[in-house]
C-alpha cells in the first residue's frame, strides 16, 4: 500500500509538472531571434568606401601631373570642386563626416594655392607644411574609418 502511495505521488508530481511546463510556453513563449548578418553588411560597405576612394584617388592622380607647375594652383582646384562633389550619401556616417572634413581640408589648401599664385609673393610659403600636414591627417583618418568598416586600402 506504501508503495501505491509513493507511486501514485510521483505520477501526479510528474504529470503536474509536465502540464505547468506547458502552460508556460503557451503563456510566455520563446522570444523570436532575428539574426542580421553583419559580414555581408560590412563587405558590402567595404567595397562601396573602396570604390570611393579610389576614384578619389583616379581624381587626385591628374592634379599630380602638374605638382610642380605653375597650373598647381588650378589643378588643386579642379581636384578639389570634382572630388568633393563625388556623392557619399550612401555610405556610414562616420566616414561622411570624416570625409567632409578632409575635403575641407583640400579646400582650404586649394584657397591657400589660389591666393599665393595671385599674390606672386613667398610670404605664404611656410603656410603650405601646415596645410599638407592637415590634409594627411584627415586623410588617415578617412582610412582608419574605412578600415572599420572592412576596407583594405592603406
Amino acid at each position: 500500500m506504501s508503495n501505491t502511495r509513493i507511486i501514485t505521488a510521483l505520477v501526479a508530481f510528474v504529470a503536474t509538472f509536465i502540464f505547468s511546463a506547458g502552460l508556460v510556453r503557451i503563456i510566455f513563449p520563446a522570444p523570436v531571434v532575428k539574426y542580421v548578418y553583419t559580414e555581408q553588411i560590412t563587405r558590402r560597405s567595404a567595397n562601396e568606401i573602396e570604390s570611393f576612394l579610389l576614384r578619389d584617388i583616379r581624381n587626385g592622380e591628374l592634379r599630380e601631373v602638374d605638382r610642380y607647375t605653375e597650373n598647381q594652383a588650378n589643378a588643386v582646384t579642379d581636384y578639389w570642386k570634382t572630388s568633393s562633389s563625388m556623392d557619399a550619401s550612401a555610405l556610414p556616417q562616420d566616414f561622411q563626416n570624416a570625409w567632409r572634413v578632409h575635403m575641407n581640408a583640400w579646400g582650404n589648401y586649394a584657397e591657400y594655392l589660389q591666393a599665393k599664385q595671385a599674390s606672386k609673393s613667398n610670404g605664404l610659403c611656410n603656410m603650405e607644411k601646415r596645410y599638407n600636414e592637415d590634409i594627411n591627417r584627415t586623410w588617415e583618418e578617412v582610412l582608419r574609418i574605412g578600415r572599420n568598416y572592412g576596407s583594405t586600402l592603406r
